[in-house]
């Protein structure tokens, strides 16, 4: 238990440093740059993200995988880097010949080349091998050099429109730092170091289905954007982003969770499988301990909540909020069955499902996209969410035998008595309405039973 209350708090601690300090830098590019120069950075960024997609097609998750089955697997550490490292020289040739032949400014090729730089310290970050051997606080740590440097970077290097460049840079230094610092970490601890080539045909096609399945998911995520900027007006992508934002903080618990659970999954099921059952009931039961409370407060907050973050212009954007909060639901529920699914060596059938869910969502986002615009693409958004989990349920449950409509059961009348009090007292401030209702939910929701005893006794012995 020592050891999961550690990660979990030195992850869910570092993803809010992470937060802040990502916000921070967010708002003072753009209040630096024109808003010219804040679309070419948001550009560029756009680019890096689908080519660390490209340099990592689910390689490190197969990693973690695999150390957490045997911590003392450094093989599969070289073969994970080394095929990292081919790719990012493979894609950047690629990458450079195409930046040079296509057409654009200058500054624009620039720009998007710095951030294709970071592709190299990428092939060497080291944060899957300290998931797989659950010590994540050197992953938190890291993560807060990285935004950290690059914020102090862009404070003393970014002074006017003219140092554009100096933000890729900056990012790129932040990049650097953390790949360092887990690289000097893990030498300290572990001594050796090396790449690894000779059995990276297995690997890469172990990996491939993950590294699709997460490239579906990331076009699924960015794809009501586009449809909402193509058939309707910018206005209908400010009024989805802006509730979809909020969102994406609040699935910190979907992250946290993946990188704690994820490495506990896969140790269980190579050296302990009879513990499976109880470990994903448990899961499962904490995370709608923790979804029912956010879902109900937000659907009452959520006007409150749009217009205090954004102002009253942007009023429009808590119905989409509030439709988005279920996506926020369901989410953190299809990680944890599907990556349930890869710890359990079964990542094929994790792509079919995303393939599946994928088309119904492309779908459904275009459908509903069109027709009722930015509300319309959240449902959208939904829908994919909901025939993933039905699937990635039904498939788990073949191989392992666990509770689910017991645990929503679980948090639902400490839920409804939050809802109904936060209705009553909706006016008041809404700090201390957050406040409140968290302590009304916990208390009541321990008096019933949510967790109990038994439960966290057989997770702290899990865990030894």
């Amino acid at each position: 238990m020592k050891r999961l209350s550690k990660n979990f708090i030195a992850l869910f601690v570092s993803d809010i440093v992470v937060k802040i300090l990502g916000f921070v830098a967010t708002v003072y590019i753009a209040r630096v740059l024109d808003i010219s120069g804040f679309g070419l950075i948001s550009y560029g960024v756009a680019f890096l993200n689908y080519i660390l997609l490209f340099c990592n097609p689910g390689l490190t998750t197969i990693g973690v995988r695999e150390i957490a089955k045997d911590i003392q697997h450094s093989k599969i550490i070289g073969e994970v880097i080394g095929i990292r490292t081919s790719l990012s020289l493979i894609i950047f040739l690629l990458f450079g010949i195409g930046l040079i032949l296509a057409p654009g400014s200058a500054l624009t090729k620039k720009i998007i080349f710095f951030y294709a730089l970071c592709m190299f310290p990428a092939s060497f970050l080291l944060e899957f091998v300290f998931q797989g051997r659950q010590e994540m606080e050197f992953i938190g740590i890291g993560r807060i050099i990285q935004y950290g440097v690059y914020l102090f970077l862009l404070f003393f290097l970014l002074k006017s429109s003219g140092d554009i460049l100096m933000v890729p840079i900056s990012f790129l230094i932040g990049y650097s730092a953390v790949t360092l610092f887990l690289l000097f970490a893990f030498l300290k601890r572990y001594k050796s170091f090396y790449f690894s080539f000779r059995n990276w045909r297995a690997l890469f096609a172990t990996a491939i289905p993950v590294g699709m399945a997460t490239a579906l998911n990331q076009i699924s995520v960015n794809l009501p954007a586009i449809i909402l900027g193509i058939f309707h007006s910018k206005s209908e992508v400010g009024v989805f982003t802006a509730g979809l934002k909020i969102i994406v903080v609040f699935l910190i618990i979907e992250r946290v969770f993946y990188y704690i659970f994820f490495p506990i999954i896969a140790q269980q099921y190579s050296q302990a499988p009879e513990k499976l059952s109880r470990s994903f009931s448990f899961m499962i039961r904490i995370i709608f301990a923790i979804t029912v409370p956010v879902l109900f407060g937000g659907l009452i907050l959520s006007s409150r909540i749009i217009v205090g973050i954004y102002g009253p212009a942007f009023a429009r954007a808590a119905g989409v909020f509030s439709i988005l909060l279920f996506y926020f639901f369901l989410s953190p529920l299809n990680t944890i069955l599907g990556y349930g699914l890869v710890a359990l060596d079964k990542e094929r059938l994790f792509f079919r499902i995303i393939t599946i869910s994928s088309v119904v969502n492309f779908l459904s986002l275009f459908i509903l996209g069109i027709y009722y615009q930015a509300a319309g693409a959240a449902i959208g958004l939904i829908i994919g969410e909901v025939i993933g989990v039905i699937l990635m349920y039904r498939t788990l449950r073949r191989y392992v035998r666990f509770s689910f409509l017991g645990s929503v059961v679980k948090a639902l009348p400490a839920g409804f008595l939050m809802l109904i009090l936060l209705y009553i007292f909706r006016g008041l401030n809404i700090v201390f309405l957050i406040i409140m209702s968290a302590v009304i939910y916990g208390f009541v929701f321990y008096l019933t039973g949510g967790v109990s005893s038994e439960e966290l006794r057989f997770l702290k012995k899990s865990l030894k």
